[in-house]
């Protein structure tokens, strides 16, 4: 069973964006393994604010107060 994180700033999910994030990465997986697969992909969306994200060795965004 392929479980795949998805590791995202939270600002870039949305309605729309999460289910449309999920499908695409599940046909990843069945591209990848065969559509046979498609019933045991589990994808999880772990949304991250920008404020504990860091890129460069720089923060993406400050802490909120």
């Amino acid at each position: 069973m392929p479980f795949v994180t998805v590791q995202i700033l939270e600002s870039r999910l949305t309605e729309e964006t999460e289910p449309e994030l999920i499908s695409a990465v599940t046909d990843a997986v069945v591209r990848t393994f065969g559509e046979e697969i498609r019933e045991s992909v589990w994808v999880v969306l772990e949304p991250v604010p920008a404020h504990r994200w860091g890129v460069a060795g720089k923060g993406v965004a400050p802490r909120p107060s």
